[in-house]
Protein backbone atom coordinates (compact mmCIF):
# COMPACT_ATOMS: atom_id res chain seq x y z
CA UNK A 1 0.00 0.00 0.00
CA UNK A 2 3.01 2.39 0.94
CA UNK A 3 4.65 1.98 -2.37
CA UNK A 4 1.24 2.24 -4.38
CA UNK A 5 0.77 5.71 -2.81
CA UNK A 6 4.53 6.65 -2.78
CA UNK A 7 3.84 6.01 -6.75
CA UNK A 8 0.47 8.43 -6.40
CA UNK A 9 2.65 11.44 -5.09
CA UNK A 10 5.25 10.79 -7.96
CA UNK A 11 2.53 10.85 -10.24
CA UNK A 12 0.87 13.99 -8.80
CA UNK A 13 4.38 16.20 -8.87
CA UNK A 14 5.03 14.87 -12.15
CA UNK A 15 1.31 15.97 -13.30
CA UNK A 16 2.05 19.27 -11.78
CA UNK A 17 4.81 20.22 -13.32
CA UNK A 18 3.47 18.98 -16.82
CA UNK A 19 0.09 21.31 -16.28
CA UNK A 20 2.67 24.51 -15.60
CA UNK A 21 4.57 23.69 -18.85
CA UNK A 22 1.10 23.42 -20.62
CA UNK A 23 -0.57 26.48 -19.31
CA UNK A 24 2.56 28.14 -19.78
CA UNK A 25 3.26 26.91 -23.36
CA UNK A 26 -0.59 28.30 -24.24
CA UNK A 27 -0.81 31.37 -26.38
CA UNK A 28 -1.78 34.30 -24.37
CA UNK A 29 -1.67 38.32 -24.59
CA UNK A 30 0.97 38.53 -22.02
CA UNK A 31 4.58 37.04 -21.85
CA UNK A 32 4.39 33.26 -22.68
CA UNK A 33 6.85 30.23 -23.63
CA UNK A 34 4.33 29.59 -26.54
CA UNK A 35 7.17 30.73 -28.73
CA UNK A 36 9.82 27.88 -27.63
CA UNK A 37 9.32 26.11 -30.95
CA UNK A 38 10.75 29.17 -32.82
CA UNK A 39 8.84 31.30 -35.18
CA UNK A 40 5.45 32.91 -35.28
CA UNK A 41 3.87 29.52 -35.48
CA UNK A 42 4.84 28.61 -31.62
CA UNK A 43 5.39 24.77 -31.53
CA UNK A 44 6.84 25.16 -35.44
CA UNK A 45 4.90 25.02 -39.06
CA UNK A 46 3.52 21.06 -38.87
CA UNK A 47 0.43 22.65 -36.33
CA UNK A 48 -1.56 25.58 -37.37
CA UNK A 49 -2.07 28.33 -34.39
CA UNK A 50 -5.70 27.01 -33.55
CA UNK A 51 -5.04 23.25 -33.55
CA UNK A 52 -1.98 23.85 -31.19
CA UNK A 53 -4.34 25.74 -29.04
CA UNK A 54 -6.71 23.39 -29.48
CA UNK A 55 -4.70 20.34 -28.37
CA UNK A 56 -3.07 22.15 -25.22
CA UNK A 57 -6.39 23.09 -24.27
CA UNK A 58 -7.76 19.66 -24.61
CA UNK A 59 -4.05 18.06 -22.90
CA UNK A 60 -4.59 20.45 -20.10
CA UNK A 61 -8.36 19.46 -19.35
CA UNK A 62 -7.49 16.15 -19.41
CA UNK A 63 -4.39 16.45 -16.74
CA UNK A 64 -6.54 18.36 -14.52
CA UNK A 65 -9.11 15.98 -14.26
CA UNK A 66 -6.31 13.30 -13.62
CA UNK A 67 -4.98 15.86 -10.90
CA UNK A 68 -7.84 15.72 -9.90
CA UNK A 69 -8.71 11.99 -9.74
CA UNK A 70 -5.50 11.25 -8.26
CA UNK A 71 -6.04 13.86 -5.16
CA UNK A 72 -9.34 12.28 -4.18
CA UNK A 73 -7.17 8.96 -4.50
CA UNK A 74 -4.17 9.93 -2.39
CA UNK A 75 -6.91 11.31 0.34
CA UNK A 76 -8.88 8.00 0.83
CA UNK A 77 -6.21 6.31 0.63
CA UNK A 78 -4.15 8.59 4.27
CA UNK A 79 -7.49 8.65 5.58
CA UNK A 80 -7.78 4.88 5.62
CA UNK A 81 -4.42 5.08 6.79
CA UNK A 82 -5.16 6.99 9.79
CA UNK A 83 -8.09 5.63 10.56
CA UNK A 84 -6.03 2.10 10.81
CA UNK A 85 -3.17 3.77 12.87
CA UNK A 86 -5.67 5.31 15.71
CA UNK A 87 -7.55 1.69 15.69
CA UNK A 88 -4.62 0.59 16.65
CA UNK A 89 -3.41 2.61 19.03
CA UNK A 90 -6.74 2.95 20.32
CA UNK A 91 -6.42 -1.14 20.95
CA UNK A 92 -2.97 -1.02 22.80
CA UNK A 93 -4.36 1.80 24.89
CA UNK A 94 -7.23 -0.38 25.99
CA UNK A 95 -4.70 -3.45 26.66
CA UNK A 96 -2.31 -1.12 28.71
CA UNK A 97 -5.49 -0.30 30.89
CA UNK A 98 -6.41 -3.56 31.42
CA UNK A 99 -3.28 -4.54 32.53
CA UNK A 100 -2.44 -1.44 34.79
CA UNK A 101 -4.36 -1.78 38.56
CA UNK A 102 -4.86 1.12 40.52
CA UNK A 103 -2.33 1.63 43.27
CA UNK A 104 -1.52 4.54 45.98
CA UNK A 105 0.91 6.40 44.41
CA UNK A 106 4.50 6.18 46.18
CA UNK A 107 5.62 9.40 48.56
CA UNK A 108 8.72 10.06 47.72
CA UNK A 109 11.16 10.43 50.60
CA UNK A 110 12.31 13.71 52.26
CA UNK A 111 15.69 13.64 52.51
CA UNK A 112 16.82 15.40 56.29
CA UNK A 113 17.42 18.75 56.15
CA UNK A 114 21.49 19.41 57.26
Amino acid sequence: MENFQLFLLVLQVIIAVAMIILVLLQKSDGDSLSGIGGGSGGLGSVMSGKATANVLSKTTMILIGIFMLNCLILASMSNATNKAIKNDLDKIIEQQEKNVTPTTPAVPAVPPVK
